[in-house]
C-alpha cells in the first residue's frame, strides 16, 4: 500500500506554474486585505468578502486583534466597496454557500471565524448567518455557532447538505477533513459536525488539511478546494492551494493535488516573515470560456488571483 503523501511531495508534483496577479482592494487605509470569499448573487452581481486587518493585529492579544470582514463589488473589472452591505467586526476568513430555505427559495449562508477570549488562550468560534442576499445579512444574528473549529464548509445538493469540518486532536491529529450529511441547513448543528467522519489517510501525519469551498460534481462526489500546510505558530508555516474529491456516502477521499503555491503570484510583503510562503485559497470562479479563476490570500497580507485551465481529475 502506497503511503500517503507529505506536503513536500505534493509541492514537488506541482509543475504547471501560473501567472497570478495581486488584486487591488481599495479603501483599506493601510490595512491588509486578504483571505477572500467570492459570492455570485442572482442577477449577475459579483461580490468579494475580504478579511481586512491592521498590520499589528495578533490573535493572542485582544487589545491588538482587529479583523473585520468587508464586501466589495466588481464594477467594470475592478473591486469597489459594495454600498449598503454590512461590516462584520471581530471576524476572520469569510465563506459562503447558496442554499435553499424550507420553501425552496435561494438563501445565502455566510460564515466567519471569531474568537472567544474567555480563557487563557483564545478559542476560535465559527459563526453562521443567513439571508436572501448580502445586503440583508445581520452581523448580530448568527443562527449557528461552532466553538473550537475553523474551516467548516457547506454544500447544498438536490436532496441534502454536505458539511465538511476541520477537527484537530485524536484521530484528526494536527488537522484533517471531516464530512457529514444533513437533510437541510436547519439540521446542521455543532453536534453533527463534532460527530462527522474523519478522513485520516489523505496525507502523512505531519501535513495539515483544510477545506475552503465545496462543489457538487454531479455523480455523488464532492470537489474540494482546500489547503495543505505544514508548520506551527512560532515557526515557519507553509500553505498551498489544493484540490481533491470525496464521496460523503462511501466515506472515501482522494489525495490532494496542489494547484497553486506562493511562487505562482507576484512578490509582496507578508504580514510576518514566518508566513511569507502562505497561499490560503478562498474561491474558484467559473469563467465563460471554461477556465477557472482562483482567489486566495497571500501571506496574510494581500489578495491574489490566478487563472486555472481546469482542476485536476
Amino acid at each position: 500500500m502506497t503511503p500517503p503523501p507529505s506536503y513536500h511531495e505534493l509541492i514537488a508534483a506541482h509543475e504547471a506554474r501560473l501567472s497570478g496577479r495581486l488584486e487591488d482592494i481599495p479603501g483599506t487605509e493601510g490595512r491588509f486585505a486578504y483571505n477572500p470569499c467570492l459570492i455570485a448573487e442572482p442577477g449577475g452581481r459579483t461580490l468579494l468578502a475580504v478579511r481586512v486587518e491592521s498590520p499589528g493585529s495578533y490573535w493572542r492579544d485582544r487589545t491588538s486583534w482587529d479583523p473585520e470582514v468587508r464586501f466589495y463589488e466588481r464594477v467594470a473589472g475592478r473591486w469597489e466597496p459594495a454600498a449598503g452591505t454590512p461590516v462584520f467586526p471581530a471576524a476572520e476568513d469569510p465563506f459562503a454557500a447558496w442554499t435553499r430555505d424550507a420553501d425552496g427559495r435561494p438563501r445565502l449562508v455566510f460564515g466567519v471565524v471569531t474568537l472567544d477570549f474567555g480563557g487563557a488562550v483564545p478559542v476560535a468560534v465559527t459563526r453562521f448567518f443567513a439571508a436572501p442576499d448580502v445586503k440583508s445579512l445581520d452581523p448580530e444574528a448568527a443562527f449557528l455557532e461552532v466553538p473550537g473549529m475553523k474551516d467548516i464548509r457547506l454544500l447544498q445538493r438536490a436532496q441534502d447538505v454536505v458539511v465538511c469540518g476541520r477537527p484537530q486532536g485524536g484521530r484528526a491529529g494536527i488537522g484533517r477533513i471531516s464530512v457529514a450529511i444533513a437533510g437541510s441547513v436547519e439540521a446542521v448543528t455543532a453536534e453533527l459536525i463534532s460527530a462527522a467522519h474523519v478522513f485520516v489517510d489523505q496525507v502523512e501525519p505531519g501535513t495539515k488539511l483544510g477545506a475552503n469551498e465545496l462543489f457538487d460534481l454531479g455523480d455523488g462526489t464532492v470537489g474540494v478546494l482546500g489547503h495543505v500546510a505544514i508548520g506551527e505558530e512560532g515557526s515557519t508555516q507553509r500553505y498551498a492551494a489544493a484540490w481533491w474529491t470525496l464521496d460523503p456516502l462511501r466515506r472515501t477521499a482522494t489525495a490532494p493535488v496542489v494547484i497553486a503555491t506562493r511562487a505562482d503570484f507576484p512578490a509582496a510583503p507578508a504580514k510576518f516573515p514566518a508566513i511569507a510562503d502562505v497561499v490560503f485559497p478562498g474561491a474558484l470562479e467559473h469563467l465563460p470560456d471554461g477556465r477557472l479563476r482562483l482567489y486566495c490570500g497571500l501571506g496574510d497580507a494581500r489578495t491574489g488571483s490566478a487563472i486555472l485551465p481546469r482542476v485536476p481529475g
